[in-house]
């Protein structure tokens, strides 16, 4: 955050930095001379070879704690954080899912008219021919985000959705219903 307020900062045209409240708490170790981090580049925060789970903000936090709850289950996932949204690091996209062959995008928004399905428009435009199952999205449900906080715990993504969405992206039933491990119809 700090490398991206930089170059935002420092950028000679107009940009919107929007953080998001809840990583206000956050502890963490912060790099004492962290250079500029240029606009589009994505991080990969975890390598992993079943399934890539795409995010950012607060979203790339609960993302990465779902990868974890999946590697004690045996399943490898890439974690992709974003960071930015405009540009897009499409390449590192393309890359991950080249390797994995699926995709789960997490967003804390509305599933429609969002930046998860720009997401996953880009990802069918860029990598149809690499994916083995649809692009699975995790987002809030199509409703205004409500005030009250106890509605809006209920109401934003949580790890187990994320958890099932990878899992959903790694099996597929065939027309007859039956299960096929990895995507594959036989």
């Amino acid at each position: 955050v700090r490398a991206l307020f930089k170059t935002a900062v420092r950028d000679p045209n107009p940009v919107i930095f929007l953080e998001h409240g809840a990583l206000y708490n956050l502890k963490g170790e912060v790099p004492e001379h962290e250079d500029l981090l240029p606009f589009g580049q994505a991080a990969v925060r975890r390598e992993g070879k079943h399934v890539t789970l795409i995010s950012y903000s607060r979203m790339a936090q609960l993302t990465m704690r779902a990868a974890e709850q999946l590697a004690e289950q045996g399943i490898e996932a890439e974690v992709i954080d974003l960071r930015t949204l405009v540009p897009m690091d499409e390449d590192t996209l393309v890359k991950s899912i080249a390797k994995t062959h699926r995709a789960v995008v997490v967003t804390e928004e509305s599933r429609t008219c969002s930046v998860a399905s720009e997401i996953a428009r880009r990802i069918y435009g860029l990598c149809f021919d690499d994916l083995d199952a649809p692009v699975e999205l995790v987002t809030g449900p199509d409703t205004p985000l409500p005030y009250a906080r106890n509605l809006e715990r209920q109401w934003a993504p949580e790890e187990t959705a994320i958890v099932n969405a990878a899992k959903q992206a790694l099996h597929r039933t065939t027309p007859g219903g039956v299960v096929v491990p990895g995507g594959v119809y036989a």
